[in-house]
């Protein structure tokens, strides 16, 4: 009795212990912030939990300026200065990669220093991490795997994909005309424009719609089981301890049966590959890099390219598209103005402001995008910023920053990206982070922007959408991404 006594109060002052290292740890007491942030990662965790990252985050900063300590062993910056530092430039901070030792301390507490935040995106398949642009953390495998398939991903090659998009648009512009036949008709638009992001991206990458616009209803129940998995890794991706138990459940499970997407993407891979035949699309084009190049692209490869264009496209692209047709509702001005040009046919300058402001007033993730000091450590902002320690920038406290996008930043107008210099527009544009930045820009960038100014321009020649209950706006689920909910609007033909 007296030895388990001991043992108990042996463990109790280990953790007291490690407790007050971790608190005062050197180079790192002195930035300010939560003080629970500075021993533990529950700061992070509720911020998630109760789906607010990105207001709990400009809080911080609001109250503790622009370097905080949020964790034990993360800082996050608000500077442009930073951001160029941690994330734009080519000597952009790596991304995070720590294997971690769960030793005592970590096994029964929630306070580990070090997480992998990138790890999830590579299920596990014929047991090996199926890497992609975003899981990858290889500098160089990450460079030269984007620089083998960058091609395809240009402007002018994503134009070959138009007749893919216009075949969705045209599928969801009849349901649309079904639905407002008789009368205007109220839709939850925040589901709507999802089956349009989900299909059309789906007919991109492998030529075949999921059915969700077809159907008007979530197939399979496939987005419901998006939304579980994204808040479940938005959420375990902020403590180690909850990494090594997410990583642990998914393994109980084989990847394609946890993730039917991954099952679909296997699948048509496997079909193309016995059937080839000429196909416009995604997949017909990696192919066909594979048989020129195989030491370019391998099949491995080309899966999981596909696999994170369909799993991480179509919440992050409908996050966008919800967003344009809110603030549109609530801006009749800016939305006369984008209608006039529309009919006029004109270059497209309102189109194109109006996606900019709506990737900057409403950023697709909530989460700070993880990268990890050098081994040598750097300075930042002023501060001394020890090698291995988790930094970043959140998208939504860098594009509230009043320095770049003046005083009214925290209001939706188009319009500064009009009127500015050519040096402002060039400095906004430098700080917007909604398709990440420098070597790790979103490659799908191209793809997104074409199926927006697309369907901006399709559905506000033909339809009005109001809010059918403005009073009560919207829900913003702030975790890993920022889905919206409660979008009921009245649709209307003109």
């Amino acid at each position: 009795m007296a030895f388990v006594l001991y043992a108990l109060g042996a463990v109790v002052l280990i953790v007291y212990l490690q407790l007050l290292y971790t608190r005062y740890r050197k180079q790192l007491s002195s930035i300010p912030g939560p003080f629970i942030a500075s021993f533990s990662n529950l700061w992070k965790l509720a911020a998630v939990y109760y789906e607010d990252m990105p207001g709990w985050n400009m809080k911080v900063h609001d109250k503790y300026g622009p370097v905080v300590r949020i964790g034990p062993n993360h800082v996050s910056f608000a500077s442009p200065e930073a951001f160029q530092v941690i994330h734009a430039t080519r000597q952009a901070f790596a991304k995070v990669r720590e294997y971690f030792f769960l030793h005592m301390y970590r096994l029964i507490t929630i306070y580990g220093n070090q997480s992998d935040f990138y790890e999830v995106g590579a299920p596990v398949y014929h047991g090996e991490p199926l890497e992609n642009l975003f899981s990858l953390r290889d500098v160089q495998r990450h460079a030269t795997l984007r620089r083998n398939i960058g091609g395809l991903y240009t402007k002018a090659a994503v134009k070959d994909f138009e007749p893919q998009v216009d075949s969705c648009i045209e599928l969801f512009m009849r349901q649309l005309a079904d639905k407002t036949r008789n009368e205007p008709a109220i839709l939850d638009m925040s589901v709507w424009l999802h089956f349009f992001a989900y299909d059309c991206l789906s007919e991109m990458n492998v030529s075949k719609k999921l059915g969700f616009l077809e159907r008007g209803q979530d197939v399979n129940g496939t987005i419901e089981s998006a939304d579980k998995i994204f808040f479940m890794v938005g959420l375990f991706t902020q403590a180690p301890i909850l990494q090594w138990l997410l990583g642990f459940l998914r393994s109980l499970v084989p990847a394609e049966e946890a993730e039917p997407v991954l099952k679909f993407t296997l699948s048509e891979v496997e079909a193309r590959r016995k059937s080839p035949h000429n196909q416009t699309d995604m997949l017909g084009r990696l192919l066909d890099l594979h048989l020129e190049q195989p030491d370019k692209v391998s099949i491995t490869e080309i899966t999981a390219a596909i696999f994170i264009n369909l799993t991480a496209g179509h919440d992050v692209l409908a996050i966008t598209i919800r967003a344009i047709w809110y603030y549109l509702s609530q801006n009749p001005r800016v939305l006369n103005k984008l209608r006039a040009e529309i009919r006029s046919a004109s270059e497209g300058y309102s189109t194109n402001a109006v996606i900019q402001e709506t990737l900057r007033v409403h950023p697709n993730t909530g989460t700070i995008i993880e990268r990890k000091a050098p081994r040598e450590g750097a300075i930042i902002d002023g501060y001394h910023i020890p090698g291995g320690t988790i930094v970043g920038v959140n998208a939504w406290v860098l594009h509230n920053n009043k320095k770049v996008y003046g005083e009214d930043s925290d209001q939706f107008r188009p319009e500064r990206w009009l009127d500015a210099t050519e040096e402002k527009v060039l400095e906004m544009s430098r700080c917007l982070f909604s398709f990440g930045a420098g070597t790790h820009t979103c490659i799908g960038k191209n793809i997104a922007m074409l199926m927006i100014s697309k369907l901006v321009m399709e559905f506000y020649r033909r339809y009005d959408a109001a809010l059918a209950h403005p009073e009560q706006g919207w829900k913003v689920h702030g975790s890993w991404v920022t889905k919206q909910t409660g979008m009921d609007m009245v649709i209307s033909r003109l």
